[in-house]
This record gives C-alpha cells, sequence and structure tokens, in this order.
C-alpha cells in the first residue's frame, strides 16, 4: 500500500523552519547590537573619565613646572651671586693676605662657600609614571616635552652630584685658614647667606672689621684662590644647565595649555 504525502503539508513544515530562523537571527542580533552598544558606552564612558582625569593632571603639571620655572629663576639668581663673591674672593687673594682686611675675605668665602641645589617639584609626574596613568595625555608629542623636561632635572642632579665632592673638599681647606666664629657671626646678621649683599649696611659694618686669620700661609691661600675661580667656573655650567631645563619647562607648560585649553 502506497503512502501519499501532501504537498501542503510539507511546504508548511518549511515555513516554520524558515519563520524559526528569521526570530533566531532577530534574536541574535538584538543580543549582538546590544552588547555592541554596551561596549561603545562603556568606552566612551571611559574615555570621558579618561579625558576629565588628564585634564587633572595636566593642570597639577603645569602648577608643578611653573614653580620649577620660579625655582630655577631663583637659582641662577643665587648663584650668579655667589660667582660674583667667588671671583672677588679670588682676585683679592692675589695680594698678599696681610695687606687685606680681613672681614672682606671673610665675607666674601662666606657668600662663595654657600650651597644651593635645585630640587624639582615632580610629585604628579612621578605619580603619574608609577600608575601608568602617563597614557591618560595621550599625545606622544606632548608626553615627550614632558620627559624631555625631566632629562634636563636629571642632568641638574648629575651636575650638583658631581661637583658636591669639590665644595666638601674645599670646605675642609677653609677650616685651615679661616676662623668659624667669624662665619658664625655672619650667620647671626642674616636669615640668609645671600641677603647679606655688597650694599647691606650691616655687611659693610662686618667687611671694615680686620678679622685675624688662622694661618697665612701662601700655599693655603693659592689653594683657596684656585678654588673660588673653579668654583664660580662650575656654577657658571650649571646656570647653561639650570636655563636649559627652563626652557623645558616653559616648553612644555605651553604644550599642555594647548592640549587641554587651559589658561
Amino acid at each position: 500500500m502506497e503512502v501519499h504525502h501532501h504537498p501542503h503539508v510539507e511546504n508548511l513544515s518549511a515555513g516554520n523552519a524558515g519563520k524559526r530562523f528569521k526570530e533566531y537571527f532577530l534574536e541574535f542580533l538584538m543580543i549582538f547590537l546590544a552588547v555592541t552598544m554596551g561596549f561603545i558606552a562603556e568606552n566612551i564612558r571611559e574615555n570621558y573619565v579618561e579625558h576629565k582625569s588628564a585634564r587633572g593632571y595636566a593642570s597639577l603639571l603645569i602648577e608643578d613646572l611653573a614653580t620649577d620655572t620660579v625655582e630655577l629663576n631663583r637659582a641662577a639668581y643665587v648663584l650668579n651671586l655667589i660667582i660674583t663673591a667667588g671671583d672677588s674672593l679670588g682676585n683679592l687673594l692675589r695680594s698678599d693676605p696681610k695687606l687685606i682686611v680681613g672681614g672682606k675675605l671673610y665675607y666674601y668665602e662666606y657668600l662663595s662657600s654657600v650651597r644651593w641645589n635645585f630640587i624639582s617639584h615632580d610629585a604628579t609626574l612621578q605619580q603619574l609614571k608609577s600608575s601608568g596613568a602617563l597614557r591618560y595625555l595621550g599625545d606622544t608629542s606632548l608626553i615627550r616635552k614632558i620627559m624631555n623636561y625631566e632629562e634636563s632635572v636629571q642632568i641638574i642632579y648629575l651636575a650638583q652630584n658631581r661637583f658636591e665632592p669639590q665644595h666638601i673638599e674645599n670646605w675642609s681647606l677653609v677650616h685651615k685658614v679661616f676662623d668659624q666664629s667669624y662665619f658664625n657671626l655672619l650667620d647671626s646678621l642674616s636669615d640668609f647667606a645671600i641677603n647679606l649683599t655688597v650694599k647691606d649696611e650691616k655687611a659693610m659694618r662686618f667687611m671694615n672689621n680686620d678679622y685675624p686669620l688662622l694661618k697665612y700661609d701662601k700655599d693655603l691661600w693659592q689653594q683657596l684662590r684656585n678654588w673660588a675661580y673653579s668654583s664660580s667656573r662650575n656654577y657658571r655650567v650649571e646656570i647653561q644647565i639650570f636655563n636649559a631645563a627652563r626652557l623645558q619647562a616653559i616648553i612644555a607648560i605651553a604644550a599642555l595649555k594647548k592640549e587641554y585649553h587651559l589658561l
């Protein structure tokens, strides 16, 4: 006995299958679109948060860099005063020490021996580097400008560390010739040595006193003179390095302000 299938039954089954496929496809499409839109929304949110964070960091970086430029200017000013004192001391030491008023020698030795080291305000930059947030700044050319400034600061530190042993060596030599009690007297005249400029009334009175020295040895005088000139030369090098770093800081500040539209 033969069984005959009705054509309209087969067509109905095929129609149901097609309908189910469309439903599955639409469901998949809706899920795909929901996931995609969620992903896009999350990216937009992250980009917004990162940009907001970057702007905040940029503002802090500008503050640090601006503070550094002030400190670099101040450092260059002070070093110029120390250089002048060192050159004056070297010129005085060309003469017979016994013919020079002792107060002048103490005054110029005191000023020429002042220590002045620059320390960068880099808390924000170090935080950005350690946390990996430096990438928030995005623009590689901007990051390069910031890193150029940091490299210039490292050069300053290297120069300062390089010249430090010479300062220590000279100070041991100074103690052989100069009486520390008169340096203490100069300390009492001002809160900061550099404030005792040549035109200062207290400094002028001190310089006019013929304070005695511990030794009047020509060899020691020659060594002190050589160090005075050498110290001035080293400080001139440091000033050039300071000026180069200040320029890098100004470039970085301008780039940050332009990138984040900061005043």
